[in-house]
């Protein structure tokens, strides 16, 4: 049995070759991007982007990322985003 992939080109291969056009389009803006798969934030973890942001550092070699409530002022000093979903952050990046 063929199961699609949870993500990706096989899964979604229009979506994929108007991103890789846009990629083309823009060289420069391409090599600060990638496009990632967030089906385990969302059936695994049920992060609920509109609701959690993702806040990530490295630590010892590793980029380790929490989840915080989008009003949390506890997370930490953290403040800039690194990471989109349509338009908004989903995820605030520590230097």
């Amino acid at each position: 049995m063929d199961a699609k992939p949870a993500c990706g080109p096989e899964r979604d291969p229009e979506f994929f070759a108007a991103i890789n056009e846009v990629f083309a389009e823009y060289p420069e803006a391409a090599d600060r991007y990638s496009v990632r798969c967030v089906r385990r934030e969302r059936d695994v973890l049920k992060i609920d982007f509109t609701e959690q942001v993702g806040v990530s550092r490295i630590e010892d070699g590793r980029i380790i990322t929490e989840f915080h409530d989008r009003n949390d002022d506890t997370a930490g000093s953290f403040r800039h985003c690194c990471e989109w979903m349509l338009g908004a952050c989903v995820a605030e990046c520590r230097e």
